[in-house]
């Protein structure tokens, strides 16, 4: 069934709910919502009698009795205006989707079948939606910056804690906010198009604790535990979240520890000034089922939302979590050296242990709707030990190696910030930010060869260990005042004034066990001073269907490096340009288009002439004479969705070039390496891309979509300038139906393709991976879920190919209105051993082999609270 809605001027009213309810079982036989033309489309069972309810906000609704109809003949329906409110409210609650200004209201009842178990299971359902295996969200294209629950943000927002353990039960509807801004001053004055969703609960749900229970077990000594706890009231809301298990299932990741961002808003980077600061993780890996043969994780969080009334709100969380993974790999590295006898087999055996430990508090003081004030402190803590026992093979050389990183770093972070509009032309905003970052690097290495031939002289031994410490202290304290002046209604103007300040210091050293000799040249004390002072103004104005949003950024920058019994300083002045453009080109599509200038500046790390060993066959050496690179980005970005068609479309685009860009030179020894930095000459470019369709058609959802990088960078190899280059593409394709309304199938294809390229070195790497999936609904309670996966891998330059698939199913009962819910569960059945994977950097290009988790079962109990 087809139609039109228009108002009594002939005039289509977009986002208007369609019902049909069916008059025999009085439930909602289908449902549609307008398009930005009025049109709507409802999918209906024949042989059955409807009435066709039609509503939106502020008009009347419309009924009509429906026996027969024609799927090709349009049916007209026209609202009148709402005289009384009394009526407006009734007609909201019945709404399937409401719009409202940048507010979008999903009843999740009419879109959900009751077999949902979790947030991200609801989300999959709703129009738009799409959740991936990470539990990460995008609504029409546009990832979800945070996720709000009843108003109130939950684990400072991050989308996995909430759609992994959020129960689908408790969820009344999903509300998404598009131009997020809790800062009632500074709403609209801003262009980050910040999405945020709010996760309305059930009346059922509030003033009291829910959540579920889960543990289980199984043979090879597998075991799991996890408990979701959830408490809200009009005045507290907590969260707790715990678990530990040795199967995989990771509910806090290291990804999630470093994406916890704490309270730094990093205000000189948004006026185009960064400090390339190398990360504390750097060199750990994140492991997941996966890549690795055997995982162990715990981890525990609290979330806390306290509002003694309506000025004070206080927040905050504490996550703990500890991790112990093992993986294993062999790798064919390929190193970018001319010489015929350039590569290595390496053998790896590693262990990586993580603790660590994320606590954030906010204090939010709102005395009256134009004035903001909020103070906020976030810490976090870890320690890692990544141990290595390793085999390389060059040549006729047999290489056993055994190498420890450990570190333990901490980051201690402040922000204050205060926003007033005494006028409703004038907006006044300050922030101020501190941090403290430490880290203590200590990397042991021993080896049965001498190491670093043709790069560094070492004395003969039977067998060599080093031993090699550093401290790295980075101080930051920044501050930013703004000033809005609004002009008219389309039209304002924002002065901003900032100053940043960062100091650093890098002392280390090397040692060898049982030898005299010294390592003077390892030897680095230094520091790092850097101040930048900014001036900045906007202008944003609404002209019909565009924004147009011009800015630019006027630095001071000075910096200095005291090493080696002298010290150097410079200065500069840079004017940074920007510029947002948006068409809204209909209520349900639009063109963004984004241009970014940015000074991109050294650190301690990169000035420090003192040699670091970093790996059993590479040293690098700072440069102290490097200058910032200066890059400029363009973005652009579509977006089009249509509810009466069914349509999502969506794509990126993003280009940057690369000015004087810091990069890293190599001079080879045979695979040993010396590395350094320089500013190179040549622009360097990336250009990447993604392109996703989506369109629903009765009970059929096709997807289909592609991810492109390219990338060309030029660096000094052996002191001769080179050119590296990549091409990564991927296609996916996914076809999800359901059969007898107790079948549903997910079939799905990717096809992904790394090209690397330097000088005559080249090889291209292929992965084809068809996927299905079932959930089957075998009798009420009893249900089947299982994915099918198989990998081909090919190396075009060795013509080797791997194949590759693994097969896992879930079997669960759990009775209508049980708490219980019982789970037997078996992950890679065919007992697939190993997979195969590929990289590129700039001196060298590696296929890997990774064990995985060999078969394993779990039989678990779930007890919903």
């Amino acid at each position: 069934m087809i139609g039109q809605v228009l108002d009594s001027l002939n005039r289509p009213i977009p986002y208007a709910n369609v019902v049909a309810i069916n008059q025999s079982t009085q439930k909602i036989g289908g449902f549609g919502i307008s398009n930005d033309e009025g049109r709507f489309k409802v999918t209906l069972a024949p042989g059955a009698e409807y009435l066709l309810r039609v509503s939106f906000v502020g008009y009347r609704q419309f009924e009509m009795p429906i026996k027969e109809w024609d799927s090709e003949t349009p049916i007209l329906v026209r609202l009148q205006q709402s005289d009384t409110e009394l009526g407006l409210v009734e007609v909201v609650s019945e709404m399937p989707v409401t719009m409202k200004g940048d507010t979008l209201t999903y009843k999740t009842d009419a879109f959900t079948t009751g077999t949902e178990r979790k947030l991200s299971d609801v989300l999959e359902k709703l129009p738009g939606f799409q959740v991936d295996e990470n539990g990460e969200v995008k609504v029409q294209g546009k990832k979800v910056d945070k996720v709000l629950v009843d108003g109130k943000t939950f684990f400072d927002g991050d989308t996995k804690l909430a759609t992994k353990n959020l129960p689908a039960n408790a969820v009344d509807r999903v509300q998404v906010l598009k131009n997020f801004n809790e800062i009632a001053p500074v709403r609209g004055l801003d262009n980050d198009e910040t999405l945020a969703l709010n996760i309305q609960l059930k009346d059922g749900k509030k003033n009291m604790v829910f959540g579920d229970l889960t543990a289980g077990g199984g043979p090879q000594e597998r075991f799991l535990g996890h408990a979701n706890t959830f408490y809200y009231a009009p005045k507290l809301n907590l969260n707790l979240i715990a678990g530990t298990n040795n199967v995989g299932e990771q509910t806090f990741t290291l990804q999630d520890y470093f994406r916890f961002s704490g309270g730094m808003g990093g205000l000189a980077s948004r006026a185009g000034s960064r400090v390339q600061l190398n990360a504390d993780d750097l060199g750990i890996p994140l492991a997941s089922r996966t890549n690795a043969y055997s995982l162990e994780t715990s981890v525990g969080a609290l979330n806390i939302n306290y509002t003694p009334s309506k000025k004070w709100r206080h927040t905050g969380f504490l996550i703990a979590s500890q991790s112990d993974n093992k993986l294993g790999s062999t790798s064919l590295r390929t190193y970018l050296n001319t010489a015929e006898n350039n590569q290595e087999l390496l053998n790896s055996a590693s262990e990586v242990e993580n603790k660590s430990g994320l606590a954030k508090y906010a204090l939010t003081f709102t005395p009256k709707e134009e004035t903001f004030v909020k103070y906020s402190f976030f810490g976090k803590f870890s320690e890692i030990e990544n141990s290595n026992l390793l085999n390389s093979r060059f040549g006729e050389n047999s290489q056993n190696l055994a190498a420890i990183n450990t570190r333990r770093p901490y980051s201690l972070q402040q922000k204050a910030e205060w926003y007033h509009a005494p006028s409703e032309k004038r907006v006044y905003s300050i922030e101020a930010n501190w941090e403290r970052k430490f880290s203590d690097p200590l990397y042991d290495l021993t080896t049965n060869l001498k190491p670093l031939l043709g790069l560094y002289p070492i004395s003969d031994a039977e067998s060599f260990r080093f031993l090699q410490a550093q401290e790295i202290l980075t101080q930051t304290w920044e501050g930013v005042v703004n000033y809005y002046h609004i002009l008219n209604p389309t039209n304002h103007l924002n002065w901003s004034l900032g100053y940043q300040h960062l100091s650093q210091s890098l002392w280390g050293d090397l040692s060898q066990e049982d030898a005299e000799e010294s390592f003077e040249d390892f030897d680095n004390d230094n520091r790092f001073g850097f101040q930048d002072l900014f001036l900045g103004m906007t202008w944003k104005t609404k002209w019909k269907k565009w924004i147009l949003s011009p800015n630019v950024n006027l630095h001071r920058f000075t910096w200095s490096d005291e090493q080696i019994n002298s010290s150097l300083s410079y200065d500069k002045v840079l004017a940074l340009p920007g510029m947002y453009a948006k068409w809204s080109i209909k209520s349900n599509r639009s063109l963004t288009y984004r241009f970014q200038t940015e000074a991109n500046f050294m650190d301690v790390q990169k000035l420090a002439q003192g040699l670091v060993l970093q790996d059993y066959n590479a040293i690098f050496q700072g440069n102290r004479v490097l200058d910032n690179g200066l890059f400029s980005t363009h973005a652009l970005s579509y977006n089009h969705f249509d509810m009466f068609s069914g349509l999502t479309l969506f794509g990126n685009l993003n280009y940057q070039r690369k000015r004087d860009e810091l990069v890293t030179t190599t001079d080879f020894s045979g695979i040993n390496r010396l590395f350094s930095v320089l500013n190179v000459a040549p622009v360097n470019e990336t250009l990447n891309g993604d392109l996703r369709l989506d369109k629903s058609l009765n009970k059929l959802k096709f997807e289909v979509g592609g991810q492109w990088n390219a990338f060309s960078t030029n660096l000094v190899l052996n002191e001769l300038p080179a050119q590296n280059q990549q091409f990564s593409q991927t296609y996916d394709t996914r076809l999800i139906t359901t059969f007898f309304k107790i079948l549903e199938v997910k079939l799905s294809y990717a096809f992904t393709s790394n090209q690397y390229n330097s000088g005559e070195i080249q090889n291209t790497f292929t992965t084809h991976s068809p996927k299905l999936d079932i959930d089957l609904d075998i009798v009420k309670g009893l249900k089947l879920k299982a994915d099918y996966t198989y990998n081909t891998y090919l190396n075009q330059q060795t013509r080797t190919e791997s194949n590759f698939d693994f097969l896992n199913a879930f079997l669960s009962y759990q009775g209508k209105k049980s708490p219980w819910e019982f789970k037997v569960s078996v992950w890679n059945i065919l007992d697939t051993r190993s997979i195969r994977r590929d990289s590129f950097n700039e001196s060298l290009i590696s296929t890997y082999s990774f064990l995985v988790q060999p078969r394993y079962g779990l039989l678990t109990v779930k007890f919903d609270l």
